[in-house]
């Protein structure tokens, strides 16, 4: 097999170098992973170590579009439901009032299983209590919120988004077609997309949610689908809505949309990387750089867009 030229790059604290490679073993791969395209494979290197508070089970990050050099990070259940001001060096923004309890509570909310967040135009953060291990779900819900001071202790909620899949019938869903987890999400323009979780299959299905909708549940809109080879487990949008990023286990998704009906359908790109700390959150930095979050690790990485390569469909 033809190797890529070795190029060094710089992450938060390491040097580390991306190969081309054969696809390796993933929690969820397709039928035959011999027949998988090879991919460019990262080294992410030893990352940055999380402040108190995120570190503890994240699994979703975003930048903040109203506070310069901030990302929004929350944990999965069994935290208090609570959103972490985090800045790109790992360090938490602590509350003026409650230095010793890091991280904004919203007010009222419930952190059933919390899985992704956003941001939106109209300066609000979105958080996903969409989680669904066992596809048994009649209350998954967005929080949306109209974004924080960092310095904030707390806060509430606007709305709450209430949502349904339009092909689930049955609760939980059988295990042929046990698809209705999520644990990935983002907005392009005034829409918010999920993409779904799957157990019986490799695709990632997109949909997208009205968030000016007043149905008291609301069916989700089935738009797009993608064979990621594996578990989606987090995604982000560039503002503009030009560009997409959803990650699994193992890799990195990048695409171009070119036709906002269908965001999955233009041209991608694709970036392994090893890691076996549950990378469960990814985010644009910047025009050139990718912050994911790995929970076990207790760290963020930094991706150069520059290491993707072209992908085959």
């Amino acid at each position: 097999m033809l190797r890529m030229k070795r190029r060094t790059v710089l992450l938060a604290l390491a040097l580390p170098m991306a190969v081309s490679t054969p696809l390796g073993s993933s929690r969820c791969r397709g039928a035959d992973a011999s027949l998988a395209k090879p991919s460019a494979t990262f080294d992410l290197g030893k990352g940055t170590r999380l402040g108190s508070g995120p570190a503890k089970e994240h699994s979703g990050i975003v930048k903040s579009r109203n506070w310069p050099d901030l990302f929004w990070m929350h944990n999965d259940s069994g935290d208090e439901p609570r959103i972490y001001p985090v800045h790109r060096n790992g360090q938490v923004e602590k509350s003026e009032r409650e230095p010793d309890n890091p991280g904004v509570t919203i007010a009222g909310a419930i952190n059933v299983d919390w899985e992704d967040i956003t941001v939106d135009d109209r300066g609000r953060v979105i958080v996903a209590d969409v989680g669904n291990n066992r596809n048994d779900r009649r209350d998954l819900v967005l929080y949306i919120v109209p974004e924080p001071a960092p310095l904030a202790e707390r806060t509430t909620f606007v709305k709450r988004l209430f949502f349904r899949y339009p092909g689930q019938m049955e609760f939980p869903a059988p295990k042929d077609d046990f698809n209705y987890d999520c644990e990935a999400i983002f907005t392009i323009g005034d829409a918010i997309y999920l993409c779904s979780k799957h157990r019986s299959d490799t695709l990632t299905k997109l949909y997208r949610l009205d968030p000016d909708s007043n149905e008291e549940v609301q069916t989700a809109e089935l738009v797009d689908s993608f064979d990621v080879l594996g578990q989606a487990t987090g995604a982000d949008a560039t503002p503009d809505g030009k560009r997409i990023i959803i990650n699994t286990y193992e890799d990195l998704w990048l695409f171009d949309v070119t036709d906002p009906e269908h965001p999955l359908s233009g041209p991608v790109k694709r970036l392994s990387f090893e890691n076996d700390d549950d990378v469960e959150a990814v985010c644009f930095a910047d025009d050139e750089t990718l912050i994911i979050g790995a929970e076990a690790a207790e760290r963020i990485y930094e991706v150069p867009l520059a290491e993707f390569v072209e992908y085959e469909r």
